[in-house]
């Protein structure tokens, strides 16, 4: 380390070296027989009468010997921790065997050699030394608690599912012996309820910890961990109560946190932010727990306030890759483009090769409107995560299906929907779970493609694969309702039932099959019927919603009106209600100011939304603000190209603007657009209109073209 003649570094190593022996010293300077006696099966002896022993007696000089190099052993490890040198934790080692070697009947001795072998990461060797051990002594302690700590430390080092439950199963029966050779040990039943957890046994981890709070009534591990497993049960309300008693007492940064979590699973977001904010106050340095308070400040749409933590975080460690990845993606939430590359470009310097930092970048791009750019950056990271046979680990099956749902998402988004198809069916072969998600994406692609019988023989295609699996008949009973299927699709629904809170979903799906086919009186039926089963403030946007736009569809607008204004007292921000009351609004010529601002709002949270931008480009024409209009439908006809309502506005703005054949054209379009949609989405009479304006303006563009006098010829 030192160069020859650097006479200060080698004072330094001569001063680490004797403090090191320092410490070690008072080791040595006991008798090494009188300290082996307190670890063996012989009775204690003063230290003379061990000495003379020890001349006289050769198993006392071999135990003598034991000792020696069992404090030789332990001091090497304690070098080994000190100076982190592997040949330290070797030498450690062998002073272990030899110490073996003198008192080979000495179970300690076995179990330290294992321990050993343990830290040096030879795990079989150690696992071997202390089943030795238990079949001698099956009850020792010492034993029973390193190869427990053995499996467990284990089990996050496993990726294949089976080992990993093999693996739980061991640790588990090795706690299990602990807890019965020392029930009152807290450490080791907090750490049984752990594994119980996860091996789902809740009701085990449950009486194992309610044993823990026997033993100790105040532990705040203990009443946190109970409160993780309520919260797990989905008992949210038990846990808060739990915590909050628990609180009572002393508030540790510990109980705290688990507070805030359960806080958080109960929706309750404002009060989550607020338990994170006091275990920031009894921890300050804690940068976890700063990373949780800014997440839990972004769930509460407090945005401005997250920013704050996460450039806290990057301020005190400039090189945080992840805080840096976290402010950029707050940066993209608020539309500071700008801002939010530049903190993207920084994560990119301290965390080169890391797949979210470039997942993120394509979502940038997406946020700022460069589809084309998000599309080629998911590709390329695509080809990242391919492997040669398609032999994935589960870690990188589930990186891949995020990366293959993004980008199918985006082609269906750019309407590009062969694509997004064939993306989709990639995830197909990654497993059970992602071959779920992929039918039903799939699904609505061809939904969304305006190609409702692939779409319904997806879903029969899924059934087949899950044919037990009630979101794809659920969704089956949708589609067979855009399909004018009644008989079919009501009855298909009704079957999932089941009495429980799941009905709500059922009775939304049969709300918009009665809605679609004009059936408003069921409609409105099965919507009371969600509406009951609905408990959060987004479950009753939901219902109020759905019970507007069957109003909507009866041209009960004053009653649709007052649900949409329902929605928004409880969400002043949902943009599908801005738009849809807006439009509403601005296509019956009243309140058109306010329409406008709606839409606006609508345009500002979704930017990139065909319908909105149509909607918005409407009331525009309404206001006779006609470049404004124009620009609009316009981007809107670039982002959803097949709607016939938007061709029929750019027709009617091109006739208002005498622009005759681009209105003919439009109008041609939007009739096109008709004859491919749904038979529940067709509206027979505004088709009417659309025709008798286009037979009209054909009529008239022929009087036109002869009346026109004919060029003179041409000499």
């Amino acid at each position: 380390m030192y160069a020859v003649g650097d006479e200060q570094g080698m004072g330094r190593v001569r001063i680490t070296t004797r403090r090191c022996l320092l410490v070690f010293a008072p080791l040595l300077v006991l008798s090494p027989v009188f300290l082996w006696a307190n670890h063996h099966d012989s009775s204690p002896q003063t230290g003379p009468a061990v000495a003379t022993s020890a001349e006289a007696d050769p198993v006392v000089a071999a135990r003598a010997r034991a000792y020696y190099h069992y404090t030789m052993g332990h001091m090497y490890e304690e070098m080994a921790g000190v100076f982190r040198r592997s040949e330290y934790t070797q030498r450690a080692i062998d002073e272990y065997k030899q110490a073996i070697q003198y008192d080979p009947d000495s179970l300690l001795l076995t179990v330290e050699l294992a321990d050993a072998y343990r830290r040096s990461g030879r795990i079989r060797e150690a696992v071997r030394e202390t089943q030795e051990v238990l079949e001698r002594d099956p009850d020792n302690l010492s034993a029973r608690r390193l190869l427990g700590r053995i499996y467990y430390q284990t089990l996050g080092d496993l990726e294949e599912q089976a080992r990993s439950k093999r693996t739980l199963g061991l640790a588990i029966e090795q706690y299990q012996h602990i807890a019965r050779l020392a029930p009152t040990e807290t450490r080791s039943l907090l750490t049984l309820a752990r594994l119980y957890r996860l091996n789902n046994e809740l009701e085990k981890a449950e009486a194992t910890l309610q044993q823990v709070l026997e033993v100790e009534p105040r532990s705040q591990q203990g009443r946190a961990a109970l409160a993780t497993l309520y919260s797990d049960q989905g008992d949210y309300q038990k846990a808060i109560a739990l915590l909050e008693e628990a609180g009572q007492d002393s508030a540790s940064a510990e109980l705290l946190t688990s507070l805030a979590r359960a806080y958080e699973k109960s929706n309750q977001h404002d009060k989550a932010v607020d338990a994170y904010r006091r275990a920031l106050g009894e921890d300050q340095e804690n940068r976890e727990t700063r990373r949780q308070l800014a997440e839990a400040l972004l769930r509460a749409e407090r945005a401005e306030e997250a920013l704050a933590e996460y450039k806290a975080l990057v301020a005190a460690d400039p090189e945080d890759a992840e805080s840096l990845l976290r402010l950029s993606q707050v940066y993209r939430h608020l539309k500071r483009f700008e801002e939010a590359q530049q903190a993207l470009d920084q994560s990119k310097q301290f965390a080169s090769g890391n797949l979210e930092v470039f997942f993120n970048e394509a979502l940038l791009h997406e946020a700022r409107g460069e589809f084309r750019e998000a599309s080629r950056v998911l590709s390329n990271l695509l080809i990242q995560v391919t492997r040669p046979g398609d032999s994935y680990s589960e870690q990188e099956k589930r990186t891949r299906t995020v990366i293959l749902e993004r980008l199918g998402t985006l082609h269906r988004q750019t309407e590009d929907f062969p694509a997004a198809v064939e993306t989709f069916q990639m995830m197909l072969p990654l497993g059970p779970e992602e071959a779920q998600r992929a039918w039903a994406q799939i699904a609505e692609t061809h939904r969304q493609g305006r190609d409702l019988e692939a779409a319904l023989a997806a879903v029969r295609q899924a059934l087949e694969h899950f044919p037990e699996e009630r979101s794809f008949k659920l969704q089956l009973a949708s589609l067979l309702g855009d399909h004018g299927e009644v008989e079919q699709a009501v009855p298909s629904a009704r079957a999932l039932l089941t009495g429980g809170p799941e009905d709500r979903a059922v009775y939304l799906s049969l709300a918009q099959i009665f809605e679609r086919n004009k059936k408003y009186a069921d409609a409105e039926a099965a919507v009371d019927e969600a509406q009951k089963l609905s408990r959060a403030p987004g479950e009753q946007e939901n219902a109020h919603f759905l019970r507007g736009a069957i109003y909507e569809r009866q041209k009960k607008y004053e009653q649709a009106e007052e649900e949409f204004r329902r929605v928004l007292e409880l969400n002043p921000d949902s943009a599908i209600t801005l738009n849809y009351l807006g439009y509403m609004l601005a296509d019956n010529g009243t309140k058109l100011e306010e329409a406008e601002k709606m839409i606006q709002r609508a345009v500002e949270l979704d930017p990139y939304n065909g319908a909105y931008l149509d909607s918005l480009g409407w009331v525009y024409f309404r206001l006779e603000k006609l470049e404004l209009a124009e620009d609009y439908l316009l981007r809107a006809v670039e982002r959803v190209s097949r709607d016939p309502t938007i061709h029929q506005h750019l027709g009617d703005l091109y006739y208002r603007t005498g622009r005759l054949r681009r209105a003919e054209q439009a109008w041609t379009r939007a009739l096109e657009g008709w004859e491919r949609v749904p038979k529940t989405e067709f509206d027979s009479t505004v088709h009417a209109q659309v025709a008798d304006k286009l037979r009209q303006l054909k009529v008239r563009l022929a009087r036109e073209t002869s009346q026109k006098p004919s060029p003179p010829p041409q000499p």
